[in-house]
């Protein structure tokens, strides 16, 4: 999914730049099988093609060179049904595209269905693209992708953690906003993640790496923070208030609701204005929810995120509740003692609350291994403490913590 080539003018150029360090003369015999990019679509292909070729005559290639390398990079062809040899690259990058695999075109499904494991053909479109960059890398080698970061949560993703996570240590796994990635504004919550192939197999808690080396996030572990809502009060529904369409309730806990090593849940409840394939939900189909947010209205469509009129009702964050049913440890941001509670109710935490997933959705370990003070000693050595004597448990300390 080259596009217009963005990617492999970045790859092209540090290329180059290497070649020149190490005296090396760009030629198409150094040049021709040193990137290989895919573009389904023709017109796309050649504009790559064409903007590669600029790169390339710059560094001193004739044009006629540079017209052979850039058709040889850039090939008009579908990556998921490119015939490659596994382990065969030292590095894989790229912006899969992201689409319900029920939008993709009848026929592009049917091939896909047909060539592509099972694991691979339901849910999103960029699971396959994920699956298969893992399984081109070379033993050591990285895969760099601009990535929904759904095949951490989603139970479509289930066969994929299963199959290929134990191959692949995780170097990165940074949400950032997708203006920072793309030209355009665009409705999706993209990471920078990237995987290194294991030259040893990775396996939970690590039983053939040293358990005292490995951290939280090279265990496997996934640390998500709670969806931020924006006005809390429309969205969250307080012990007693009823009158929302059940649908699209959800429990939903605080800080405070976190004891160490319990849940005291209060009985709150948040709307969750989006399906479970992260569609925003038609607020027309559910009278009593819009009864309800249009009490709020000239808070809520003021806010600087609405781009839409139509979508003046949406929180800040994506509230998805099948992101979230999965069991999970809970820790709030904030706290003079850090303090740690397991949750099996599929609860939505606020966005003061960090959560831990599982890959395989067992807790245990981790869980006995953090309670009763766990958790505070190993964040004594990484976590900053701001004014009062307070931890703050970001995301990235929590990645961190020692094993």
């Amino acid at each position: 999914a080259a596009g217009d080539g963005a990617f492999v003018i970045e790859a092209a150029t540090r290329l180059l730049d290497s070649l020149r360090l190490r005296g090396i003369t760009p030629t198409v015999s150094t040049l021709l099988e040193r990137i290989s990019a895919f573009e389904i679509h023709p017109r796309e292909a050649r504009r790559a093609r064409v903007r590669i070729c600029h790169v390339l005559m710059d560094h001193g290639l004739s044009e006629v060179d540079a017209d052979v390398v850039s058709r040889r990079w850039v090939r008009i062809a579908d990556f998921l049904t490119a015939d490659l040899p596994d382990r065969s690259f030292t590095h894989v990058v790229g912006n899969p595209p992201y689409s319900r695999w029920s939008k993709i075109p009848a026929t592009m499904r049917a091939r896909y269905e047909t060539v592509l494991p099972r694991r691979m053909t339901h849910g999103d479109l960029f699971l396959p693209f994920l699956d298969l960059g893992i399984g081109h890398l070379q033993i050591g080698g990285y895969l760099g992708f601009v990535c929904s970061d759904r095949w951490r949560y989603m139970a479509f993703a289930e066969g994929f953690r299963r199959e290929r996570l134990p191959e692949v240590t995780i170097e990165l796994d940074e949400t950032i906003d997708a203006r920072q990635a793309y030209v355009r504004n665009v409705d999706t919550y993209p990471s920078l993640l990237v995987m290194r192939r294991a030259v040893t197999k990775v396996t939970r808690m690590g039983d053939e790496i040293d358990r005292e080396r490995m951290t939280l996030s090279e265990a496997g572990y996934c640390v998500r923070v709670g969806p931020a809502l924006g006005i809390t009060r429309a969205f969250v529904l307080e012990p007693g208030e009823d009158g929302i369409e059940p649908q699209l309730l959800a429990p939903w806990v605080n800080g405070r609701d976190i004891l160490e090593g319990e849940m005291k849940y209060k009985g709150r409840q948040v709307i969750a204005l989006y399906d479970d394939h992260g569609k925003l939900r038609d607020l027309d189909d559910f009278p009593r929810a819009k009864a309800r947010l249009e009490t709020y209205k000239s808070e809520l469509a003021n806010r600087s995120i609405v781009r839409k009129k139509a979508e003046w009702f949406r929180p800040i964050d994506r509230v998805v509740a099948a992101n979230w049913r999965r069991p999970k440890l809970l820790i709030p941001e904030l706290a003079k003692v850090p303090r740690i509670a397991l949750d099996q109710s599929g609860a939505i935490p606020s966005h003061g609350v960090y959560a831990i997933f599982a890959l395989d959705d067992n807790l245990s370990d981790l869980y006995e291994l953090l309670r009763d003070g766990g958790l505070m000693d190993r964040l004594v050595l990484s976590a900053p403490r701001v004014k009062g004597e307070y931890f703050r448990c970001y995301k990235r300390f929590l990645d961190r913590l020692p094993l």
